[in-house]
């Protein structure tokens, strides 16, 4: 059979609380139309999920992942972190661990690490404004652990009308989420 597989790990967002099917699906069918071959898509994702929480799910099920092979692994963590005032510190020791398992994971230590979306004015609560700060922190953070890993690091810029509540991605969110996803890996194998 013609596959491959690619592993998310993440939270809600990831998991697409607020729609049918997170963005890993969405990228996987992407990327399946482009390249004619299947994808299998493992959105090993849980609700409420912090960095270190995410750590201890993956380490939980590693040998199961590992079966799979995966060709690609993404990580998108923090915004559960952001929320619960994690420190700095203890974010980026839970990612640099989750950043390790990932690599073990992946066979072509092809890890990408997505920045954590910055909320929009008009964000619902918990989550306030004001928690971009720490976002953009946790983001140097992101940018700054994925270089000495040596892995790719992706942005995505949201706007206001790709997210249900100011949060979790809405159907146009994921779509878009998951063309940035499908595109960086298919540009990568020279496709455009």
């Amino acid at each position: 059979m013609n596959w491959e597989t690619y592993l998310a790990l993440g939270d809600s967002i990831t998991i697409g609380a607020r729609t049918y099917q997170g963005y890993p699906e969405f990228a996987g069918r992407n990327l399946q139309t482009s390249l004619d071959k299947y994808w299998n898509v493992i959105n090993h994702a849980q609700c409420g999920f912090t960095a270190i929480d995410l750590v201890r799910y993956v380490d939980l099920h590693f040998s199961t992942l590992l079966k799979h092979q995966a060709s690609i692994t993404t990580i998108m963590i923090g915004t559960n972190d952001v929320k619960k005032n994690t420190s700095v510190h203890d974010f980026e020791i839970a990612l640099n661990q989750l950043i390790l398992k990932a690599k073990l994971l992946t066979p072509s230590s092809k890890v990408v690490v997505l920045n954590i979306p910055q909320f929009p004015k008009g964000v619902m609560y918990p989550y306030t404004f004001e928690m971009n700060t720490k976002i953009a922190e946790f983001n140097q953070s992101i940018e700054r652990i994925s270089k000495e890993h040596q892995i790719q690091n992706l942005g995505v810029k949201l706007e206001h009308n790709d997210l249900y509540d100011g949060v979790h991605l809405n159907q146009i969110g994921v779509e878009k989420v998951a063309s940035h996803i499908s595109d960086f890996v298919l540009l990568e194998r020279g496709i455009s």
